[in-house]
């Protein structure tokens, strides 16, 4: 199996990710926020780009069916009901809805990867249960990190290193990486043993608890903790079906 690791968001040409498995991660936060939701019982996550078309959305779906979910600069966005808090989304907000989500990162991401036909939700809460489904492919694989507005991030680097290790030392697969799927995998390993305090210590990390997210940045360093897997189909994240 090869696995192609990005770094940062940015065009993929759609030659790179045709017939593969791509992993998109966004540890802090959306990623986690998708996890949550799902296992709180919202029917799907669609995610929008921009504050105004998750808005355009909602009234084409219908207000009773959906939420809006988002931020930008880590805070709500005005007349969201949701920020992208994951210990917000509680089966008490979400089970039932579509939640329509706009974040500063990580729905972003989901557009460098539009025309791909295999697209899981990946982070640290559920991150075994993507080693499952990626190992029983017999596909190659893209990981594609969220980064920060554009930055390299530690947290997403991070979770991508500990799949790729998952899928070598758990699964015993042969893999082919890229430099940058490399220098995830010797991240993680260097920091196996200290991923919450390094994450929290991150850039990502240090703002969110300024903006007091601090528990937010807890909660999605709790590995396998939410072992869901949510892939994207027809534009809207849902669970996979067993």
């Amino acid at each position: 199996m090869r696995i192609d690791l990005y770094l940062v968001p940015g065009p993929v040409s759609e030659e790179r990710l045709a017939d593969k498995t791509i992993v998109l991660i966004d540890v802090l936060r959306a990623s986690t926020t998708v996890c949550k939701a799902l296992q709180s019982g919202a029917r799907a996550i669609i995610p929008v780009e921009q504050p105004g078309e998750a808005a355009e959305m909602r009234d084409k779906i219908g207000v009773e069916e959906t939420i809006l979910g988002g931020e930008r600069g880590g805070i709500k966005i005005d007349n969201f009901a949701l920020g992208n808090s994951p210990l917000d989304y509680t089966p008490e907000a979400v089970a039932g809805k579509i939640v329509i989500l706009t974040t500063t990162n990580g729905t972003q991401a989901y557009a460098c990867a539009k025309y791909s036909k295999n697209i899981i939700t990946g982070g640290l809460v559920n991150v075994s249960r993507v080693a499952a489904k990626v190992a029983k492919s017999d596909r190659d694989l893209v990981i594609l990190c969220a980064g920060d507005e554009g930055d390299f991030s530690i947290e997403d680097t991070l979770c991508g290193g500990m799949l790729i290790h998952k899928l070598m030392d758990e699964f015993r697969i042969e893999l082919k990486l890229n430099d940058a799927a490399s220098l995830a995998l010797l991240l993680y390993r260097n920091n196996s043993g200290s991923l919450a305090p390094t994450i929290a210590s991150g850039e990502h990390g240090r703002l969110l608890a300024e903006l007091g997210f601090a528990d937010d940045v807890r909660f999605a360093t709790e590995i396998d903790s939410i072992p869901v897997l949510p892939v994207l189909k027809n534009r809207k994240i849902v669970l996979e079906e067993n």
